[in-house]
């Protein structure tokens, strides 16, 4: 029997830190991901949940090793509301796809769980990464620790706090979503669902109070005839984009994967892409150091440039103008802007840039 690899210690068990496991345990890594949580499928305060995002799920699935074909659904409907007028982007051209994340049956953390399991990953629960560890960690432990604040703050990673009300629950529908934009948050509402199961959430980088939500709700019902009982909670979390060099595969001889590498898109906040590559980009810096940090390069090389749109361009001057937004919308015609939307979008070269199709480096 061939001699198995080195032991390598993963921190987090959500998708990317998954995706490194598999990679590592098929390279004959002995792999143990510990995890704070009870069980797999992500903290509770977010998952079980839905989410639309931008993704080649052919190409992914290549590039990460593990068909994905089964759990991403292409989205039906996506109309995006400025105000009260609507526009409906092209779905045919930014690949837009439902994805279910937590523990329940299709979700992508259960694929990528069973498939970890399969290949003789071992899993440590409730085994949180702490402070005093840290000197005493061994080399190429990774750290896929996602949205929590007290992670950044343990290893001085730059983020930003984030805060929303969400909702989530069965419903009687699949891969329809929604974007609502509105002064009383800086980014958006949004609805997925996915295997009849919705997560509707509104978020912001500043408190939210609860006349926005009820904004929300009265906009939500009145134009998708869609309510939910009084059950939204309140929820918090960190994201790495608090600079334009965020982005880092190695960190304090540490190797990072998932949001907290930065490996994600600063204009519309998409990680599932992100998350899913450097999950394997991880697990290649263990046995190809050197290719590893040029994919990741590769991968982020746009970054500092939708950073710099972001905090420049659309918080400064667009996003504080939502009906400014809405009146040109209308002025040029929703119709003709979505044939405008069509050519540009259908431009090949959009397809290895953000902001934009969050696709980061296909």
């Amino acid at each position: 029997m061939a001699k198995k690899q080195a032991d390598i210690t993963i921190y987090g068990g959500g998708m990317s830190g998954l995706v490194a496991a598999i990679d590592l345990a098929r390279h004959d890594y002995e792999v143990v991901i510990r995890e704070r949580e009870e069980g797999f499928g992500g903290d509770k305060a977010y998952n079980p949940s839905a989410h639309t995002t931008s993704i080649d799920v052919g190409r992914t699935s290549e590039y990460v090793g593990i068909d994905l074909s089964s759990v991403f659904h292409p989205l039906l409907a996506c109309p995006y509301y400025f105000h009260e007028t609507v526009i409906y982007p092209p779905l045919s051209h930014i690949d837009l796809n439902t994805v279910e994340r937590g523990n329940r049956k299709g979700s992508l953390d259960s694929v990528l769980y069973r498939e970890a399991r399969k290949l003789g990953v071992r899993f440590e629960f409730e085994s949180p990464l702490r402070k005093e560890d840290l000197p005493r960690l061994p080399d190429n432990t990774i750290v896929a620790c996602g949205l929590t604040p007290s992670v950044y703050d343990m290893l001085q990673i730059p983020y930003l706090r984030w805060y929303g009300w969400c909702s989530r629950g069965e419903i009687g529908f699949g891969n329809r979503s929604w974007i609502w934009i509105d002064e009383t948050i800086s980014e958006y509402g949004y609805l997925s669902s996915c295997n009849n199961y919705y997560f509707d959430f509104i978020f912001s980088n500043r408190h939210i109070d609860r006349s926005a939500l009820d904004k929300y709700r009265e906009f939500m019902s009145r134009r998708e005839g869609v309510e939910h009982a009084d059950d939204w909670t309140y929820i918090s979390g960190a994201v790495p984009l608090a600079r334009a060099d965020n982005p880092r595969l190695f960190h304090e001889g540490l190797i990072l994967c998932g949001t907290i590498s930065g490996t994600m898109d600063p204009f519309f906040w998409f990680g599932i892409v992100g998350a899913l590559t450097s999950g394997k980009i991880a697990a290649m810096a263990i046995y190809d150091r050197a290719h590893a940090l040029e994919e990741f390069e590769r991968f982020n090389r746009r970054f500092s440039k939708a950073f710099w749109f972001k905090n420049n361009v659309w918080y400064k001057f667009l996003r504080p103008r939502v009906s400014l937004m809405e009146s040109t919308i209308n002025a040029i015609g929703t119709e003709r802007l979505q044939r405008i939307m069509d050519k540009v979008l259908a431009r090949d070269e959009l397809y290895f840039s953000i902001p934009g199709p969050a696709r980061l480096g296909f």
